[in-house]
């Protein structure tokens, strides 16, 4: 059991790095933004429907409040007219109208606090959708700085096993030997061919150096 424990711990370590490697933060939070906008999406869509039911149910409200209505005044015209029958009859029609009246009415009391609170809530959806994406923005240009950073230290200080001072030093180190090395060839090329020794025979006939001439003038002027 310690075994595969074990084992379980390090695949557990492996899949955990891979995800760590492949993760990228400012992509990531374009994504919850985006899975914001679908459920914002759909609770518009979801208030859609309901305040067309909303709708739906007020217009047969006031259809059934204009029958009750209309039943009530065909009974006092029959009531006037001398027709008792007739108006009970509008007058049942009535009552039937406005049961039915009362009955939408309780539906939209009961449906009404719902359609503003889905409103009120997507409203806050909105405001907080707004509020990562800016964020997201953000995270985006400071993950960008971070980038340019690391790039900017990896080129200064050597990071990541590249050290770049180094390696031009090594190329100026390469540049200096081939220098020597030609220098060495002229000067033994120089010895062999007797200008070496011509150089230093000419260096024993030449005049006063400017040192020598500036002393020379000095004492001159001094009086001596």
């Amino acid at each position: 059991m310690s075994l595969l424990n074990t084992v379980l711990r390090t695949l557990k370590g492996f899949l955990n790095d891979a995800a760590d490697s492949v993760q990228d933060p400012s992509r990531d939070a374009r994504q919850i933004v985006r899975e914001l906008d679908e459920s914002i999406g759909k609770a518009e869509n979801s208030l859609i429907e309901i305040e067309a039911q909303v709708s739906t149910q007020q217009s047969k409200r006031d259809l059934a409040d204009q029958k009750a209505h209309k039943y009530e005044e065909g009974a006092k015209r029959a009531l006037q007219s001398g027709d008792e029958t007739l108006a009970r009859e509008a007058l049942t029609a009535q009552s039937a109208a406005e049961t039915e009246r009362d009955a939408l009415n309780a539906e939209l009391v009961a449906l009404e606090p719902s359609v503003a609170t889905l409103k009120d809530q997507i409203g806050q959806m909105r405001q907080r959708r707004n509020d990562l994406n800016s964020r997201s923005t953000i995270l985006q240009a400071k993950q960008e700085i971070a980038k340019a950073k690391d790039t900017a230290a990896t080129a200064l200080g050597g990071i990541g096993g590249k050290n770049l001072s180094e390696d031009f030093a090594k190329l100026e180190d390469k540049v200096n030997l081939s220098n020597a090395r030609s220098d060495a060839r002229l000067n033994s090329a120089d010895d062999k061919s007797g200008k070496a020794l011509d150089d230093k025979l000419a260096e024993l006939t030449r005049g006063p150096s400017i040192d020598d001439r500036l002393a020379a003038m000095k004492k001159q002027i001094n009086g001596g």
